[in-house]
């Protein structure tokens, strides 16, 4: 159905004068490069570019209008085009007042976010965040993609600093909201943990009049929030509304889980973390009138790029790579230890960012839970990973070794593996950990 504003409109919603002429428009665009003729082009400005720059660009290739700071043909004057933007989008989204599910979490949002818009879409017209496109950019843009048509709205929240979600919130006005688990992450922005949960907390503090919060059980932060939450809460995890009665996997390697109120469910996933996640996802949709779940989440399960696992000659590699911190990597050497067969388990792991002054004792504790786990051999990149092989040695690990190069750690692991081991490679994003398998395929 999509929307059409006027720029008449769009001026008064981000609290500018009017441009000298009128028009419609039907989309926005923060790129150039990837606009299309009708929209309106919003000049964003970072550390590294000047959105301004392409005012001209963007006209010549059709916008109608830019949101710019500077003044020109077709311009929109503002001092802030983000903070335009974002006005913009909280228009947008009182126009149309429509249940919101908000979700944040240290962990698991995107493959929450994505199993639970597969299941609300099985009956109903759903927008959700393209991606992890979760930050006060994403946001906005997330709920201009609204329409007419749309039944609910499914919106990732991230955060590295305190404040930033309850911003989000004021835009995005959430009727419901979940947090899916608060773990030690961003601490360099956080500073503690207490301060995480604070700052989770900010998308239960954002809730509308009314609102529903979905409460992790299995996480006492999130029992804590939910305690002090005086409107509508929907528990789920190993009590309340929703509970995880058994989790096991088959002969295939999928998972089998048993959960009350709805039976017994069979999916492609790999990791016991990852039942929570499907959890949330049935309480919202129960809670929406939901009836069926295998075959959405199933679908949705299929096309995530999240913890693939697959083999790569005679090595089962679980490609975990897309991003790390403490909980997310302790849960995927859990998951490399569990899987079935009697090969070795090598844990290729990147450093985990943003922790501030817990950086080292956290790697070194990863260190210590492979000594544990049994895992026996730990490859590690990166100045802070040096910590996980100290402590993973001592924890008696094998063969545990730091190395300067990618490329080196997938030789290692070439000349080290044996038929039938099993590859975790994991990091936080800018450690590109995905690179250690690329070069693993050359090799192999």
């Amino acid at each position: 159905m999509g929307w059409k504003y006027t720029l008449t409109e769009l001026a008064e919603a981000v609290g500018a004068a009017a441009p000298g002429v009128e028009a419609t428009f039907d989309g926005v665009s923060i790129d150039s490069r990837t606009l299309h003729p009708g929209q309106v082009f919003f000049a964003l400005s970072g550390e590294n570019f000047d959105g301004n720059r392409f005012v001209a660009d963007a006209l010549a290739k059709g916008a109608v209008a830019a949101v710019a700071q500077a003044a020109g043909e077709r311009c929109i004057v503002v001092d802030d085009p983000l903070k335009a933007l974002q006005n913009f989008a909280a228009h947008h989204r009182r126009r149309h007042p429509i249940p919101v599910f908000a979700l944040t979490g240290s962990c698991g949002k995107t493959s929450v976010k994505d199993l639970t818009a597969a299941v609300l879409g099985s009956r109903m017209h759903v927008v959700k965040t393209l991606g992890n496109f979760n930050n006060d950019i994403g946001c906005p843009l997330s709920l201009l993609r609204i329409d007419g048509d749309t039944e609910m709205a499914v919106i990732e929240m991230g955060a590295n600093h305190m404040g930033e979600i309850a911003a989000l919130c004021k835009i995005a006005r959430p009727n419901e909201s979940a947090i899916t688990l608060v773990a030690p992450a961003h601490l360099e922005g956080f500073g503690s943990i207490e301060n995480v949960a604070k700052a989770k907390g900010e998308i239960v503090e954002g809730l509308e009049a009314g609102g529903t919060f979905y409460v992790n059980t299995n996480d006492a932060w999130c029992v804590r929030l939910g305690e002090a939450f005086e409107g509508n809460k929907v528990y789920f995890g190993s009590r309340g509304d929703v509970v995880l009665e058994d989790c096991t996997f088959d002969a295939d390697g999928e998972m089998r889980l048993r959960i009350s109120p709805i039976g017994e469910l069979r999916l492609p996933l790999h990791s016991r973390a990852h039942a929570n996640n499907v959890l949330l996802a049935v309480a919202v949709g129960l809670r929406h009138g939901i009836t069926e779940f295998e075959a959405p989440l199933r679908e949705a399960c299929l096309r995530t790029t999240r913890f693939k696992v697959f083999e790569l000659g005679s090595l089962t590699v679980i490609d975990d790579t897309y991003n790390a911190n403490p909980a997310s990597v302790a849960a995927a050497l859990e998951t490399l230890a569990s899987r079935p067969g009697n090969g070795g388990r090598i844990a290729a792991l990147g450093d985990m960012l943003e922790l501030g002054d817990a950086g080292p004792g956290l790697h070194a504790g990863l260190g210590e839970l492979a000594g544990q786990l049994g895992i026996g051999s730990v490859y590690t990149y990166g100045p802070l990973s040096r910590h996980t092989v100290d402590a993973a040695r001592a924890g008696g690990v094998r063969d545990a070794r730091a190395f300067d190069e990618h490329k080196a750690i997938a030789e290692a692991i070439r000349a080290e593996a044996t038929p039938g081991d099993t590859l975790l490679v994991k990091g936080s994003r800018g450690m590109k950990m995905e690179t250690v398998i690329e070069e693993l395929r050359k090799l192999i």
